[in-house]
């Protein structure tokens, strides 16, 4: 399942890439500042920097027993996250 260095790596990498991209995304739509909507977004980028940190760590690995689990579970967090923080019904102006 990796070394404690990987993981510190991967732990590493979902701060600063989910926590970057929450930044970024977040900057860009003031309307989703207004509401008190603001804890799905950061499930989403917690699991998507998660997902980033898994797979530029393990590279194919994340893909093998028993980190494929932690890797697709991730993976269906990050989409389930992004179809809460995201409703069809808002318009996004």
């Amino acid at each position: 399942m990796g070394t404690a260095g990987e993981w510190i790596e991967v732990v590493f990498a979902t701060i600063f890439w989910g926590g970057w991209m929450l930044f970024w995304m977040t900057k860009k739509k003031k309307a989703a500042a207004e509401t008190n909507a603001w804890w799905p977004n950061v499930v989403l980028w917690f699991f998507a920097g998660l997902c980033f940190g898994l797979t530029t760590t393990f590279h194919w690995r994340a893909l093998r027993v028993p980190l494929v689990f932690v890797t697709v579970s991730s993976f269906a967090c990050m989409l389930a996250a992004g179809w809460f923080a995201h409703p069809k019904n808002v318009d996004n102006r």
